[in-house]
């Protein structure tokens, strides 16, 4: 599972890699390279509203446990 860190490793060395390859004429590696940053991104993106819905969840059983026992 990603950690915090490397998703922001991963962010960062991709903006890097887009920003040396921007000077360049981007051939199929470069766009291929551009398509994993994206991908990784969108992963990074949809592992943190899972990790959001189960913070939330937690939170609901947490009030729900405390309703019960009073």
């Amino acid at each position: 599972m990603f950690t915090l860190r490397t998703l922001m490793i991963v962010v960062l060395f991709g903006c890097l890699s887009i920003g040396v390859l921007a000077c360049e004429k981007k051939g199929p590696a470069e766009k291929a390279g551009e398509k994993i940053d994206q991908t990784a991104e969108k992963a990074g993106d949809k592992m943190e509203e899972a990790g959001e819905a189960v913070k939330e969840t937690a939170e609901e059983a947490k009030e729900e446990v405390k309703e019960k026992t009073e």
